[in-house]
C-alpha cells in the first residue's frame, strides 16, 4: 500500500474513533466553542435528530423546510487529536496537516470508493467566508449506507490552524440545488475571529 493511502486510512480510523467519542447533539454548542467556531441556523432550515451513521458519524443535522436538502455537520477540534503512529522511517503527521488526508479520505468513504470532483477555495475566499486557513468543496454520489434517501452530496471542508477541521455535508437528489444551497448558507458555520 502506498504511504499516502496508508496515512489517509490511518486518519480515517482516527476520525471514526474521535467521532464515536464526540459529544451528543445537545452539546454541539460546546463542541463549537472548543473548536473556536460559531454556527447560526441557516434560514429555511430546521434542526433534525442526529442518527448514528456507521459510515461517517456527525454531531449536528438540519433539514430544509421543503425536506429536499439535509446538512450534516462534523466538527473535529484539533486539541482532541492523538496520533498513535509507529513508523520508524517517518514522523507522525501533525494535527494541523491532517486535513490534507482527512478530506479525500472522507470523500472516498462516503462515496464508497467512488469518484468525486473537488477544488480548493482561494485563500482569500476561505478567510472571507469562513475565517479559515484552508477550505475546499467537493461533489459526489454517496453510498446508500451513508444516505439511503439522498444520493448526491456537496461537501464543504474547513480548516484553521490550531483550532479544528469541520465538514458541512449537503445531501439531496439534485446537485444543482445543493450548489445553490451551499452558496446561500455555507457561511453559517465558520471560525470565530
Amino acid at each position: 500500500m502506498r504511504r499516502p493511502l496508508a496515512l489517509a486510512l490511518l486518519a480515517l480510523a482516527w476520525l471514526g474513533g474521535a467521532l464515536a467519542a464526540a459529544p451528543a447533539a445537545q452539546d454541539f454548542a460546546e463542541l463549537l466553542d472548543e473548536a473556536g467556531m460559531v454556527y447560526q441556523l441557516p434560514p429555511g432550515y430546521a434542526p433534525a435528530p442526529v442518527e448514528f451513521n456507521p459510515v461517517l458519524p456527525y454531531q449536528h443535522r438540519v433539514v430544509s423546510d421543503d425536506g429536499q436538502v439535509e446538512i450534516r455537520y462534523v466538527v473535529l477540534p484539533l486539541d482532541r487529536v492523538e496520533i498513535d503512529y509507529d513508523d520508524p522511517h517517518a514522523s507522525a503527521p501533525e494535527p494541523d496537516h491532517l486535513f490534507t488526508l482527512l478530506f479525500p479520505g472522507i470523500l472516498t468513504e462516503i462515496s464508497g470508493w467512488g469518484r468525486y470532483k473537488s477544488r480548493e477555495y482561494p485563500e482569500d475566499e476561505a478567510l472571507r467566508l469562513f475565517r479559515a486557513d484552508w477550505a475546499a468543496v467537493a461533489v459526489l454520489e454517496v453510498t446508500p449506507e451513508y444516505s439511503p434517501e439522498r444520493r448526491q452530496a456537496l461537501v464543504v471542508a474547513l480548516h484553521r490552524n490550531g483550532h479544528a477541521d469541520a465538514y458541512q455535508i449537503f445531501l439531496g437528489n439534485d446537485v444543482k440545488r445543493l450548489g445553490e444551497e451551499a452558496k446561500r448558507v455555507q457561511a453559517a458555520l465558520r471560525f470565530r475571529e
